[in-house]
């Protein structure tokens, strides 16, 4: 992890030369670091796991990461459900340009590298392809055109499947190894399970983050706004627009103790485990070890 913060700083100072904005985002990095960097992991694993060699990945890694920053940002600013991040406090203005150098910086990792050039330009297209897919689905979330379960299931493919899948393929493409099109597979559907268990843990919480209060329709929201109870009918009108939102909020802890009773987490876990099932199925498709699928579902699944 300490090799992926360095790189990242690295790019930063490298490529930008305004020293308020790098030193905005040097914070915005070192808050990053606190929760891990999962994607750049992945990219590290999947080049050690098939073969690669050097430390070279650690600067492709570190891009993965800048992008995952951008998007952050980029969730936050539409959203405006989550004030905590360093990002929310400065000028919007400041943090949406960020977000472009760090979007920018996140190719930029992958141009300046010393990899040979075919595998760069094989890299660079699946990146460019996956970014446009993950904001294609979160245009298609904030549209909040959701209406059923393969509706969901779809957005989420896009929105939080892509990137996990653009982590995973990057460490397989720059390690030359033939498999990306079944890594792709797997990384998507257990890029569908994180995002089911993140909507499990928002749809608990009984603050501002709730996804209820900003009408998200989330996997657990879709079981209640389809559940015939009558103790739903007011979070249905809600939803609809019908009254409003200090209403709700004012009986929040009464709406997710009723929520954990619903049927609506236990729903969700049952499609997540799916999920993951669907994943670990096509591991074990793979040309490689028993061992290395032991890695991969120990890595994906820890």
């Amino acid at each position: 992890m300490i090799e992926i913060k360095e790189c990242m700083l690295l790019l930063v100072k490298q490529n930008l030369q305004h020293n308020k904005m790098v030193g905005h985002i040097c914070d915005f990095i070192d808050f990053k670091a606190k929760e891990g960097f999962r994607f750049g992991d992945l990219v590290l694993f999947h080049y050690e796991l098939f073969g690669g060699k050097g430390n070279e990945i650690n600067q492709i890694a570190a891009g993965m990461e800048m992008l995952i920053l951008a998007i952050d940002i980029f969730d936050d600013l539409v959203d405006l459900d989550n004030p905590a991040p360093p990002w929310m406090k400065v000028e919007t203005s400041t943090a949406t340009h960020i977000a472009l150098v760090l979007l920018t910086i996140s190719q930029l990792a992958i141009d300046e590298s010393f990899f040979d050039d075919k595998v760069k330009q094989e890299a660079r297209k699946m990146f460019n392809k996956h970014i446009v897919r993950c904001i294609t689905g979160q245009q298609w979330d904030a549209e909040n055109e959701i209406h059923n379960e393969s509706d969901y299931l779809a957005v989420t493919n896009e929105k939080s499947g892509s990137l996990i899948s653009a982590a995973c393929l990057l460490g397989t493409i720059f390690a030359k190894n033939p498999q990306s099109h079944i890594v792709k597979e797997y990384a998507e559907h257990f890029g569908i399970a994180v995002q089911i268990a993140n909507d499990i843990r928002d749809i608990q919480r009984e603050n501002s983050k709730n996804d209820f209060l900003h009408k998200k329709k989330t996997l657990p929201v879709l079981y209640l706004l389809n559940n015939a109870a009558a103790e739903f009918e007011e979070l249905k009108r809600y939803y609809k627009g019908d009254i409003p939102k200090e209403q709700i909020q004012s009986k929040q802890s009464e709406i997710v103790a009723l929520i954990k009773k619903s049927g609506a987490i236990e729903y969700a876990k049952v499609i997540m485990q799916l999920e993951i099932n669907k994943s670990t199925k096509i591991i074990n498709t793979m040309d490689i070890s028993e061992d290395s699928k032991k890695r991969i579902q120990s890595m994906l699944f820890r």
